[in-house]
């Protein structure tokens, strides 16, 4: 039954869009990048109509979902649903959420919930009618909450002090979520002493559950949903060379083979080019089996790719945009295919993670709030000899930022979509080739979004949320737009009342909002479903 605390209006709402039928502007040189704005239009606003024209020269690669024996056959089993990080799944609500009726019966969307400890963030797909939520862990997070709620750039510093204090208050934990009841069930990770940034999960095909908080690794039996077993991991080094207490262990891949791979990044302390580590780690004793510590990583999540037989990692590091080869027993840093996306002095910040795309990826800049200028969406194909290219991400020239990643369907529509936690707006690109460049289609400024979006590729929707707040206290909603053209088809109320800093994830014919609520005593899990 749905929640008496809301509304479930499954109704059609006219959206402002801007649209854009050329990509100009875009100059892509040897290991650095200049953009452009696109040539932009006013859509007319009406309901299921795709104003949205691409240029005959961009057409987008399309692939087969790709495939690992490592994951979980479920919806999302990773934080970002793939190995790919493409935020998409073939399921979620629906695609006739745009008709008034079927069989002459109309759709609403329904409402139930799950109250959790504070600050949820991502969320897991399990087997049966289980899904899974990360939290507990709020450094720095609570920071993009503050400043979409008002608070100034020039507190900034201030802001970090508080929100390194209040998460050392706080235990991570990861929670068991019945999906026919939303009965919940809480595990501690309560082990390791270093920054209690968000980690991560991953429902492995072998039966068991990882999870990475403070620095340690734990193997969750999911029958009896118990640690069985748990490792902690070495810090990186900090500028005189001694473990830096404020190392964060983010996210988690698996190899074709079942291999676990761990990224640890200095997020303060170790100077000017902070080393950071990359482990492999075996899942049956969590033992190490590599080891590298190298300054090419930073804060955004790995990608792990197969391609012609052999695996590689790609993320952005805190300049440029590199892809490591892994070995059996190793991990190298491929040079010739690095390229520089950050230039000193230029009021933009680290980029987020990649979204591999079939042969290239795309990412955006401005993970880190402290930026001045413009977000920018990059693209960079997978082959040797491939430049960087890049286009602003949004009309306004107004400061951008977002602490989560692009997200991008190179399945069926090869539409990639970014949003601006400062003004909330969202925005559609289409993908040319296969993440060789990108041509911009839409922008939707009517909502106000704050959580990580997520796209159900076999219906064409986009699940984002709108924020609503009148001072302190916010009304949230769970948005369905078109993705093809950022048209708004559906939405419904959720539970929360700040500015999320949560992952929206896909279940069986289910969407499920992660509202974090930092700073509050609960965060909230909301799963939406559409019904006759």
């Amino acid at each position: 039954m749905p929640s008496s605390d809301f509304a479930a209006p499954a109704r059609l709402r006219t959206s402002r869009v801007l649209l854009t039928a050329t990509l100009s502007g875009v100059l892509a040189l040897a290991g650095t990048v200049a953009f452009g704005t696109p040539t932009v239009g006013t859509a007319s606003g009406k309901l299921g109509n795709s104003n949205a024209a691409a240029s005959t020269d961009c057409k987008p690669s399309l692939f087969q979902p790709p495939s690992s024996l490592a994951y979980a056959d479920t919806s999302w089993p990773s934080e970002h649903a793939d190995v790919w990080r493409t935020h998409a799944a073939p399921t979620g609500l629906p695609k006739n959420l745009s008709r008034t009726s079927q069989r002459g019966t109309p759709l609403k969307l329904q409402t139930s919930v799950a109250k959790l400890p504070p600050v949820p963030v991502w969320g897991y797909v399990g087997k049966g009618s289980n899904v899974y939520v990360v939290g507990g862990a709020p450094y720095l997070l609570d920071m993009y909450t503050e400043l979409m709620q008002g608070a100034p750039a020039s507190k900034i510093n201030l802001l970090g002090a508080l929100s390194k204090k209040y998460a050392t208050s706080m235990t991570p934990y990861i929670a068991r979520i019945n999906t026919k009841t939303m009965k919940t069930t809480i595990l501690s990770l309560p082990l390791g002493t270093s920054a209690n940034y968000t980690g991560g999960a991953l429902v492995h095909a072998n039966g068991f559950l990882y999870t990475v908080a403070r620095s340690v690794l734990y193997k969750i039996n999911t029958e009896t949903f118990q640690i069985v077993a748990s490792k902690l991991l070495p810090l990186a080094p900090d500028s005189s060379g001694q473990p830096n207490e404020q190392t964060a262990y983010n996210g988690m891949v698996a190899t074709k083979s079942g291999d676990l791979i761990m990224k640890g990044w200095a997020s303060t302390g170790g100077g000017d080019l902070p080393p950071g580590i990359l482990l492999r780690i075996d899942p049956t004793d969590l033992s190490t089996k590599t080891e590298v510590v190298t300054t090419a990583v930073s804060s955004p999540r790995m990608a792990i790719v197969e391609e012609n037989g052999q695996e590689y990692l790609y993320f952005p590091n805190t300049t440029q945009s590199v892809r490591f080869i892994v070995g059996a027993n190793s991990f190298t840093l491929d040079d010739s295919w690095s390229k520089t996306y950050l230039a000193a002095g230029s009021g933009v910040t680290t980029a987020s993670s990649d979204v591999y795309l079939g042969s290239g990826v795309v990412f955006a800049n401005n993970t880190d709030l402290t930026a001045t200028a413009p977000m920018s969406i990059f693209a960079q194909g997978a082959a040797a000899t491939s430049q960087l290219q890049s286009t602003q991400a949004f009309t306004s020239n107004g400061a951008a930022w977002n602490f989560f990643m692009m997200a991008a369907d190179p399945y069926k529509s090869g539409v990639a979509v970014m949003v601006d936690q400062n003004s909330g707006h969202v925005a559609g690109y289409l993908t040319c080739g296969a993440g060789e460049s990108t041509q911009k289609l839409w922008e939707n400024d009517s909502i106000k979004a704050s959580a990580g979006v997520a796209i159900n590729y076999k219906a064409g929707h986009l699940y984002t949320d709108d924020r609503q707040c009148k001072g302190k206290t916010c009304r949230l909603f769970l948005v369905v737009l078109d993705l093809k053209t950022g048209v708004e088809i559906a939405r419904t109320a959720v539970k929360g009342d700040k500015p999320s800093m949560g992952q929206i994830f896909i279940g069986t014919n289910a969407v499920y909002y992660v509202a974090s609520n930092t700073r509050e005593s609960n965060g909230y899990v909301t799963r939406v479903t559409a019904s006759r």
